[in-house]
């Protein structure tokens, strides 16, 4: 995102009227401050339009190399009923960045769009934004009743599809399923139901790696090199440790993108990836700032494959998956037990139901939120790691736009009251776990994000504090 330039759009509401193309042949070239903000008001306004058509039109005329995303942003538009405009600013020579606000939920975020001109939408990007104020907290029962009828409501606005579970340390007070895990065999969604959980397997690929420092087995000050000595870029190998990786600073950089498109069929195995992206420069040198890595992780898991001299994938069940009683997790699709099927979409202009996602060491494999609950209560037993570990791992060490990391878990706040965790999302794919002092909330949805995450900020801001 480009330096800011200090223009502001304050309130609610109509940006107002704004120079369009088309004007009469001599009249003044349009201000670009002004373009960007024709272009907010006319995006916003397609977005928020009851007829979801309205935006897939707009989509498709306007902003044509945003077309792959169409159906993702119609998700966004259902689960969030919308946005109210909080704020804008142009921060960038042809971007402007909008605040908004959830009109069904709590969440706050911002809205960046990219335009060259008058004509021509280039880019449509969503991110996270920090709350602001706090909202007042309720006791356990009031709470957990409030979760219940708003999720009641969200699933049948069509806003919300997942399961749910709230337990205060190890009881479980709330659990349920809302909505259709496989629409073409009329499975509904339970508490029991198998979901993709995107990166949030990436803190089983972190506390197993946390198992081998404990054994002394490697250290967090290693470099790659020192576990994969035929790496290709040997530079790089030398330079970025366990630790870059755990905390995203390595500069490692993505999986998902053009290349990977075109060569998915080849990439299956943290060993297939790693030979693919081995001999590229990293995004930034190594420790030098953050920098969300999926590759990264797959690192770690072909770290995790040499050290132990097995399968990641068997790695997790021996070290993790079987110690806290996971019974219906694992890396693969297939399973005899009931698993959602991922969504793009919207209903009103029809959902598109995706092929199964795989599991790598950076995400993507299948559990439940009861399942995911076990492994917090193992986590925090000490049956996985010891607790001089688990207060590393979870220590805020590098900051991260609206939260920390610390090796391998997410640390934020919300309403006032931090917790550690991690999430997940992917086209169809949806799952935050928040780990409280008191508290620990699942949401795993078959839907893109932000499904989980609004479901679990609403329900983790009106939970008792301490």
């Amino acid at each position: 995102m480009g330096a800011g330039a200090g223009w502001l759009v304050a309130g609610v509401g109509s940006i107002g009227c704004r120079p369009r193309a088309g004007e009469p042949a001599g009249a003044a070239a349009p201000d670009p401050p002004r373009v960007l903000e024709s272009w907010l008001e006319r995006w916003l306004a397609a977005f928020n339009d009851p007829d979801l058509g309205v935006y897939a039109r707009f989509v498709e005329t306007l902003a044509p190399t945003v077309r792959p995303y169409v159906d993702d942003d119609l998700a966004v538009r259902e689960v969030t009923g919308g946005f109210e405009l909080l704020s804008a600013q142009v921060t960038g020579p042809q971007e402007i960045t909008a605040w908004v606000k959830d009109r069904a939920w709590d969440r706050r975020s911002k809205v960046v769009l990219t335009a060259s001109g008058p004509d021509r939408l280039d880019d449509i990007a969503f991110a996270g934004a920090p709350a602001e104020g706090t909202l007042p907290r309720l006791d356990q029962d009031a709470a957990i009743a409030a979760a219940k009828a708003k999720l009641d409501e969200a699933a049948r606005a069509g806003r919300f599809n997942g399961a749910v579970l709230i337990a205060r340390g190890e009881q479980v007070l709330f659990s349920a399923g809302h909505g259709s895990a496989d629409d073409a065999r009329a499975l509904p969604v339970t508490p029991s139901t198998r979901f993709c959980v995107g990166s949030m397997g990436k803190a089983f690929t972190a506390v197993a790696i946390m198992q081998l420092v404990e054994q002394g087995r490697l250290g967090l000050a290693d470099p790659l090199a020192r576990h994969l000595p035929d790496y290709a870029n040997r530079s790089l190998a030398e330079r970025v440790t366990v630790e870059h990786l755990l905390t995203h600073t390595g500069g490692t950089g993505d999986i998902f993108g053009p290349q990977y498109d075109a060569n998915a069929e080849a990439l299956k195995t943290t060993a297939d990836l790693v030979r693919f992206y081995g001999a590229r420069e990293p995004a930034f040198a190594p420790g030098s700032r953050w920098g969300y890595s999926n590759y990264g992780f797959v690192l770690l898991g072909a770290i995790l494959e040499r050290v132990t001299g097995k399968p990641y994938e068997a790695v997790f069940q021996e070290r993790i998956f079987g110690p806290a009683g996971m019974s219906s997790t694992s890396q693969a699709s297939a399973s005899a037990r009931a698993t959602a099927i991922p969504y793009t979409g919207a209903g009103a202009t029809g959902r598109k139901a995706l092929k199964p996602y795989e599991g790598l060491p950076a995400g993507g494999g299948y559990s439940t939120v009861e399942d995911l609950h076990a492994f917090v209560v193992a986590l925090r037993r000490g049956a996985l790691v010891g607790a001089a570990t688990l207060a590393a791992m979870t220590a805020p060490k590098v900051a991260a736009g609206t939260s920390h990391w610390g090796l391998g878990l997410a640390v934020r706040t919300c309403n006032g009251e931090s917790f550690y965790g991690h999430g997940g999302s992917a086209p169809g794919v949806s799952g935050d776990l928040a780990i409280y002092d008191d508290w620990v909330t699942v949401v795993l949805c078959n839907r893109g994000h932000p499904a989980a995450v609004v479901a679990a900020d609403f329900i983790g801001a009106r939970l008792p504090a301490g």
